[in-house]
């Protein structure tokens, strides 16, 4: 099933001119998309890659970094483009730096529900860096910001030669089952009221934001819930002074009311996916 998002990738990589001066422009399936749409390559220094918030490629040996940030690119990801659509063939594999992705599984009645998110503790599609395969989910992004990518047979390759990295990943990836198992439990045990504010508390700890681009459309795609729902308990939390929102935004006020509310599983999800 094919979503409609923003198809335009913004990418930092070495002088970004081709002979002549002229900017390059490349194909959208040089990343990891199945449909054609062009991105555009930004002048950068090479100390761009020199460093990353990224903790997952912290976790590298630095001389295997070094190695591999030849292959890597750093780009600018907006607010609802689609990375992935379900099935698509994973041709890059991204770690979001300030950028936060979305991963949604489609509903037999149309609806979508969010079960996993991903911020700079990791990567999306890293799996298929193990064995060829398709996306199993939709692959959003929530907030705006960059991230850095690389071919997935690159990385397939530099796998093969380096037990520690595999290590590396191993580890990520049993962190990311856990965080869907924990999710499997949020979705069928707790109230919305209760993975609303959930859903909110781990939002903040990965964008270590408190104001965020959101509509009630959008919160209720990642609950699985129809939007009047999420009106009424979002109507709910503001009358307590937890949060506040208007037309497309939606800010926290209080985040200890916010946690009282809560499940907990915000945290499970954040210690889910710590890197070891």
């Amino acid at each position: 099933m094919n979503i409609q998002g923003s198809s335009k990738v913004r990418v930092t990589s070495g002088n970004g001119l081709a002979k002549g001066g002229f900017p390059l422009v490349a194909r959208h399936e040089a990343l990891n998309r199945t449909d054609t749409a062009n991105f555009v390559i930004e002048p950068r220094g090479d100390a761009g890659l020199r460093t990353t918030p990224n903790a997952l490629l912290q976790a590298i040996r630095h001389e295997r970094f070094l190695q591999l940030r030849q292959f890597i690119k750093r780009v600018t990801l907006v607010k609802d483009q689609y990375l992935y659509q379900q099935d698509d063939v994973i041709q890059g594999i991204y770690f979001p730096e300030t950028a936060v992705v979305s991963e949604f599984q489609i509903l037999e009645d149309g609806r979508t529900i969010e079960v996993g998110i991903t911020a700079n503790e990791g990567a999306v599609g890293i799996a298929s860096a193990f064995n060829v395969c398709r996306a199993a989910n939709c692959v959003q992004v929530c907030i705006a910001g960059t991230a850095l990518v690389i071919g997935r047979e690159i990385l397939e390759r530099a796998l093969m030669s380096d037990p520690q990295l595999q290590v590396v990943f191993h580890n990520y990836i049993n962190g990311q089952i856990k965080q869907l198992s924990q999710k499997v439990v949020c979705n069928t045990f707790h109230s919305v009221e209760q993975r609303f504010c959930s859903w909110l508390l781990a939002l903040h700890k990965r964008s270590r934001r408190d104001k965020f681009r959101l509509t009630h459309e959008h919160v209720a795609r990642v609950l699985g819930v129809h939007r009047p729902s999420i009106t009424c308990i979002a109507q709910n939390l503001r009358d307590k002074k937890l949060i506040d929102y208007g037309r497309a935004r939606l800010a926290i006020s209080d985040f200890s009311g916010l946690e009282e509310l809560a499940c907990g599983c915000s945290s499970e999800f954040h210690t889910a996916q710590t890197v070891h």
